[in-house]
């Protein structure tokens, strides 16, 4: 196996930073980039999230509805759950929103 040398430019403490972290998993640097791109190759991905802060947030919030949702289902089995009606939910809404100004 013949080996290539990369060259990168990172700032000085990142790099001591990182090396003392992987240092104490037992790994130095040359050890995890190598990892880094033989994991690259084998997903076909970067092995990591990379997301804007919109994007987070819209993930953090469907993760939200989806627990509160699963909170909510014995309460809609329950026959004894009164249910609003739209325009009972919507005049409720107008209300708080009156309430708040």
């Amino acid at each position: 196996m013949s080996t290539a040398r990369i060259s990168v430019n990172v700032d000085s403490e990142v790099k001591q930073n990182a090396q003392k972290i992987l240092g104490e998993i037992g790994l130095d640097l040359t050890t995890a980039i190598d990892l880094l791109l033989r994991t690259i190759i084998q997903e076909e991905r970067i092995p990591f999230n990379l997301q804007t802060e919109k994007a987070y947030h819209k993930a953090t919030y469907k993760e939200y509805v989806k627990t509160e949702l699963e909170k909510a289902k014995p309460e809609a089995a329950d026959s004894n759950t009164k249910w609003l009606t739209h325009d009972e939910v919507m005049n409720k809404f107008k209300t708080q929103r009156e309430a708040r100004r």
